[in-house]
């Protein structure tokens, strides 16, 4: 018993700064499903959604998007979101919301929202000034229930591709 709960601890202090970077990506050898074990995670999820993101991005556009969680077990939720494109730069993201942080075409959020009035966030993305292959959009989230252990958390995976005009 102390063995258990002595991982449970390890395991749900791991990244307390956020996930690793990369960690939306569902074949990433450690995505948020690698910590988050308890439930099998769901892939394609509806429940997770971008808003405003655009299906043919204009070179050099600011896009603001809204990430949106919505599953009913939900107390908190954290997110991480990758931009990736295979011949060139996927643009960068930005938020001046608290507790969101990124590095280039990756964003996360490093503190739990509650989800006593909802679970979103609010980010930009500036498409890269050159587009001349498809842009892929992984995002995840936890739907966790706020106990600090990796039991009882449900992770979310969705992808978005961007087509070329």
């Amino acid at each position: 018993m102390i063995a258990v709960a002595a991982f449970t601890l390890n395991a749900a202090r791991a990244f307390p700064d956020g996930a690793p970077w990369g960690a939306a990506n569902p074949t990433a050898e450690q995505n948020c499903a690698t910590c988050h074990f308890d439930a099998d995670p769901i892939r394609d999820s509806e429940a997770l959604v971008i808003s405003g993101l655009p299906l043919n991005p204009a070179p050099g556009t600011i896009y603001e998007l809204k990430i949106i969680l919505e599953d009913p077990d939900t107390v908190t939720a954290g997110f991480q979101l990758i931009a990736q494109a295979a011949d060139q730069e996927a643009g960068a993201f930005v938020s001046t919301e608290a507790g969101i942080e990124y590095i280039g075409a990756v964003i996360r959020s490093t503190v739990p929202l509650r989800s006593d009035a909802g679970v979103s966030w609010n980010v930009e993305w500036r498409a890269p000034t050159v587009i001349v292959s498809p842009i892929v959009f992984y995002i995840a989230a936890s739907a966790a229930n706020d106990d600090g252990s990796p039991f009882g958390d449900t992770i979310h995976f969705r992808s978005y591709e961007l087509t070329v005009d």
